[in-house]
């Protein structure tokens, strides 16, 4: 038995291994247990050594006299320390989310897509796409601008052989790239080669040029660089060694003008600088695509990159700040080789890390440009970049179009241009990413479990506001154009993009608050002034009913609309969970292509009149259910289908929807609706049974509304005849003068003005019909209703119609003959008719005869409601 024992518990072991790795596969979690050849790179090889290197790009040598010069320490401090919060805060969310499953190609975007959905993960995909590129430009921008200042003609520091021109800067940054292209078309472990050997040589460099600032005599004759127009060239600059003089000079801001741009700074555009050097936060989890444990390496590495660098930035501010003067830090951004003892060694740091940085940020922006391609986010635009890739998985095809986009922005030519745009694009992808973690957090769902603890929702919140902030202080118009940009591409991706299997956390976020609104929407507060219609409408056939759904969806006016409909049948029936299944998926599809918010309800019975039971009573969640109830007329008459003719489905849908894919799909799905019964012997349902539903609905005290001719219905147009919406307020055998006090009566007036109140009908006159047996009593009848109308204060027309001569001897036949006829002459531009529905009979017995009086009554007529009330639905209190 111990042995039987053991074999099934392996058996189990080994299912719910496979489960879990098809799982994983199956919903883009995770490559299953199948090894990955692209997956090589460890924690401080893949995320530690590109995180560090991008946060040092071209600050560390090149901008640290500009930040420190022009901001003073006290400033400066500042500024690190913000970078350092908001991007520890980001930091958190990153670990957060990458820790709560396995994590494919592509970095923040992957994080972000997988976590709350293609539009928002497509928008800042392509956002944080420009954000590398623009990145990767201002660090091969630095490290062309220190190459020309060490071997320049003009004024090299080690020779001066290479001409200066702008167009020159422009082909040694081009020919630089191609030495990139080509490291990047080798592959991630290439550039992670690459990487080791440059850390090695920047750590070595900072080391020396922090041994450098303690043993560095002062030095008076450092002279400016030559193309410093700002500077008279007989001026010298000066490395005053420690001193407290320097330190009280540079403690405070001196904001002025940059020699290398002529324009003025400013505490903005300081930060802006400063900022690039903290844009490389998503070097590592870029490479997350050829990590062999992402889920692991990205947040161990970045933490420590980001700590390690903040650490050496502020040591670095606090020294350069109490050894240089403040001349010399404005006016020559290269003095950290001017006053090292050991020729050359920081102008090779400075290469090495400005061009790692370039790197990195470059091989970034390959890998997110391949993962939007794979998700199909822009469609047919990137369909060459899915197919290009090497047999080691490296895409290339990716690779050559971001080195195209690269080498576009080279031509701008100045990096404290171009920094700005790098800051603002990288601080929108910071908010997205604290963002996407806020909403799992807030949407409580329990699949939400990531293993790095150290974050809370406020974490999100104070990393979302403070990006969001920052990204406006920065620059106000490049904020607002990167938000206008976003939102462009949000709505693009939203309309064009298929349904994904990615989840998306607006679905939670809405579950988590209609739940708990509707917990405190109380039936017991309901008061007739809030007073709206909720319906609840029995199709039979959707493909019948395709007037009167849309019709209903205008006449809801905000409330609640359920469709609902009865299949008949047995849930044990071989194959009738897959049929009802189908049904339901065609219905959804249905309620999409028509644009109607309704929701759709489905009971399964052998027996109509108990499955409508069921409906009408289990309808709607909690205080927010049906007050009415709708149902079409037992009407022999041969039904059309509407959806086999494909112009005749109400065009509802705006514009932008024409580019969403899913309405093919739903076209698709509607097919499985059932087909039309073509016989009255098919009828599902007998004349008893119905005349029971309509008692069914008034002894639940429901309102209700039996629709008949709507297949004739014709949405008002322009039109040179006036249409009109006609009410018929007075039942076929009045027992009161008073309308007022007739609940019918008001509800027929309700359901009339709301119509008359929707956008789409708004051409249309509501005429309310005055019916009485002579000319005299007609004129007091109609005064007595537009008293009325007056009071609730509802526009219309009240038109007097006098009945047949000696009406009240008639026979109830004749009478509703005679109704018939008065109506039919009355309804000659008339759309839409509201009418009295008289109650039915107590005995079963009599009730095919009060069919037969509902038909002869609403014969030939235009689309009616017959409408019966049994709520008060309007008021004339304040």
């Amino acid at each position: 038995m111990t042995e039987e024992r053991e074999s099934l518990l392996r058996a189990s072991i080994q299912n719910l291994s496979r489960s879990i790795q098809h799982y994983g596969v199956e919903s883009g979690l995770g490559p299953g247990a199948a090894a990955d050849s692209r997956k090589t790179l460890g924690t401080f090889s893949g995320v530690f050594i590109p995180c560090t290197l991008s946060m040092f790009s071209a600050i560390l040598f090149l901008r640290m006299g500009y930040i420190v010069g022009y901001g003073g320490v006290i400033d400066t401090l500042v500024m690190f320390s913000l970078s350092f919060f908001i991007v520890m805060m980001t930091i958190l969310s990153v670990c957060a989310i990458s820790t709560n499953g396995a994590v494919e190609g592509g970095g923040a975007y992957f994080m972000i897509s997988r976590s709350i959905g293609p539009e928002f993960g497509g928008a800042m995909g392509i956002i944080f796409f420009l954000a590398q590129i623009f990145g990767s430009t201002v660090y091969l921008l630095g490290l062309v601008d220190a190459i020309v200042d060490s071997f320049g003609e003009d004024g090299g520091n080690f020779g001066k052989f290479l001409p200066e021109h702008d167009h020159w800067k422009n082909l040694y940054g081009s020919l630089l790239l191609l030495l990139m292209l080509f490291v990047v078309l080798i592959g991630a472990e290439m550039f992670a080669k690459t990487n080791l050997v440059i850390f090695a040589i920047v750590a070595v460099t900072l080391i020396i040029n922090i041994i450098n600032f303690f043993i560095q005599k002062e030095i008076k004759d450092i002279h400016p660089p030559s193309d410093n127009s700002l500077l008279n060239s007989t001026v010298n600059l000066s490395y005053t060694s420690w001193s407290k003089e320097s330190f009280l000079e540079n403690r405070g801001s001196n904001y002025t003008t940059d020699y290398t741009t002529q324009r003025m700074t400013s505490f903005e555009t300081v930060f802006a600088v400063l900022f690039t050097g903290y844009t490389g936060v998503f070097a590592g989890s870029n490479m997350s695509g050829d990590l062999k444990n992402a889920s692991k390496s990205i947040p161990i590495g970045t933490v420590l990159a980001c700590i390690v660098s903040y650490i050496i930035y502020i040591f670095l501010s606090l020294t350069i700040a109490s050894t240089c003067s403040r001349m010399l830090l404005q006016n020559d951004y290269l003095f950290l080789e001017h006053i090292c003892k050991v020729p050359g060694v920081t102008t090779a740091g400075t290469f090495s890390v400005t061009f790692s940085a370039s790197l990195g940020a470059f091989i970034g922006a390959s890998r997110i440009l391949e993962a939007l391609a794979l998700d199909d986010i822009l469609g047919s635009l990137l369909v060459i970049v899915k197919k290009g890739r090497s047999r080691r998985g490296n895409p290339w095809v990716a690779v050559v179009v971001s080195w195209a986009f690269l080498q576009a922005l080279l031509f701008v030519g100045s990096l404290n241009l171009i920094a700005p745009f790098v800051a603002t694009f990288s601080l929108l992808t910071y908010a997205t990413v604290n963002m996407a973690c806020l909403a799992l957090d807030l949407a409580g769902a329990p699949n939400f479990r990531p293993t790095f603890v150290y974050f809370n929702k406020y974490t999100s919140l104070v990393g979302f506001v403070s990006s969001i902030v920052m990204a406006f202080v920065v620059n106000p118009v490049y904020a607002s154009t990167s938000f206008g940009i976003s939102v462009m591409l949000f709505i693009f991706i939203m309309f064009r993009t298929p349904g994904s299997s990615w989840g998306y956390i607006s679905q939670a976020l809405i579950f988590h608050q209609v739940r708990k609104y509707l917990l405190m929407l109380d039936t017991r507060k309901d008061h007739v002034k809030f007073w709206r219609p909720s319906i609840l409408f029995l199709c039979k056939n959707p493909r019948t009913c395709i007037p009167a759904i849309s019709f209903l969806n205008d006449m809801k006016k905000g409330g609640l609309y359920v469709i609902g409909t009865n299949i008949v049948g047995d849930l044990r029936e071989p194959g009738f969970v897959t049929k009802l299944e189908d049904q339901n998926m065609a219905w959804l599809s249905l309620v999409q292509l028509l644009g109607v918010k309704a929701f759709v309800e489905t009971t399964v019975d052998r027996d109509v009149r108990n499955g409508i039971q069921n409906l009408i009573m289990t309808a709607g969640l909690g205080g927010m259910t049906p007050n009415t109830v709708v149902i079409g007329f037992y009407d022999t008459s041969e039904s059309k289908d509407f959806i086999s003719e494909p112009d005749s489905l109400p065009s509802r849908r705006p514009l932008f929807s024409k580019l969403r894919r899913t309405q093919a799909d739903s076209r698709g799905h509607i097919d499985k609706l059932p087909e039309i019964e073509t016989h009255s012997n098919d009828r599902r349902i007998t004349v008893d049974s119905y005349i029971g539903v309509i008692k069914d609905v008034m002894s639940l005290r429901k309102n209700l509304c039996i629709l008949r001719h709507f297949h004739k219905l014709k949405r008002p147009s322009a039109s040179s005849s006036p249409l009109f919406i006609d009410v018929w307020p007075v039942p076929p055998h009045p027992t009161s003068t008073h309308i007022e006090d007739d609940t019918t009566s008001m509800f027929l007036l309700q359901l009339s003005c709301i119509l008359h109140m929707v956008g789409s009908w708004g051409g249309t006159r509501l005429r309310v019909m005055a019916t009485s047996p002579s000319q005299i009593l007609g004129e007091t009848e109609k005064v007595q209703l537009e008293g009325i109308l007056k009071i609730l204060r509802i526009e219309a027309h009240v038109q007097t119609v006098i009945l047949a001569e000696n009406f009240e001897n008639l026979t109830e036949s004749e009478k509703y003959q005679s109704l018939n006829r008065t109506m039919k002459d009355n309804s000659q531009n008339t759309v839409v008719t509201f009418m009295y529905l008289p109650r039915p009979p107590p005995e079963e017995g009599q009730n095919l005869e009060y069919l037969e009086k509902l038909t002869v009554l609403s014969e030939d007529l235009p689309p009616t409601l017959l409408v019966s009330g049994l709520s008060k639905v309007t008021t004339t209190e304040l």
